[in-house]
């Protein structure tokens, strides 16, 4: 068997390979290295800075409850993460938050599934579905106008000013009326509804 010395392991070996071709696979080895890097990069939360809110398209509702849809909207340059249940308070039309009993999680109306994070790119939304009964004893005509949320792990609110097509009446604890349930935040409208 012929031997090898220690030295002749040192010097480089020469190859046959063009060196278009080494440079062309370091690069690709490049992009792949720079690929799984961002791929694996975490996104943030969102900040209330950076989302806008609007009210959805009206929503059938299956039960003759009261389903509001909301979207929260990415309008910053990076994309972003929301997770959980946003903060909700449905307010007159002067800005006085009714007292409502909100409760996070399924209704008739609203999913009962965990919340997931949901990754928001530019310019996309989630949605968000409240949920209530008309009021029974409700003899003053106290409407809910506007709006008010607080996204998830957030502190800054953002505001409807009104609420076009729906008229969200309170009434005072005992009554039906009184909870309002609430949605996770939800990749899409559909995914909001009850299943």
């Amino acid at each position: 068997m012929r031997a090898i010395s220690v030295s002749s392991l040192r010097k480089p070996m020469r190859t046959n390979v063009p060196r278009p071709f080494v440079l062309a696979a370091l690069a690709a080895a490049a992009l792949a290295a720079l690929a799984s890097t961002s791929a694996g990069a975490s996104v943030r939360g969102c900040a209330t800075a950076s989302l806008a809110l609007r009210q959805g398209p009206l929503v059938v509702p299956k039960t003759m409850q009261l389903p509001l849809l909301l979207e929260l909207v990415n309008k910053g340059r990076s994309a972003c993460t929301l997770e959980g249940y946003p903060r909700i308070a449905l307010l007159s039309a002067g800005g006085a938050a009714y007292p409502f009993a909100y409760r996070d999680g399924g209704d008739e109306e609203i999913t009962s599934r965990r919340p997931a994070a949901v990754t928001l790119r530019p310019g996309a939304a989630g949605f968000v579905l409240i949920n209530k009964t008309p009021c029974i004893g409700n003899v003053n005509g106290r409407l809910a106008r506007r709006v008010r949320v607080t996204p998830p792990a957030a502190t800054g609110t953002l505001a409807l000013a009104s609420l076009r097509g729906l008229f969200l009446d309170y009434c005072a604890a005992g009554d039906p009326g009184h909870r309002v349930d609430v949605s996770p935040v939800e990749a899409s409208a559909a995914a909001t509804g009850h299943r």
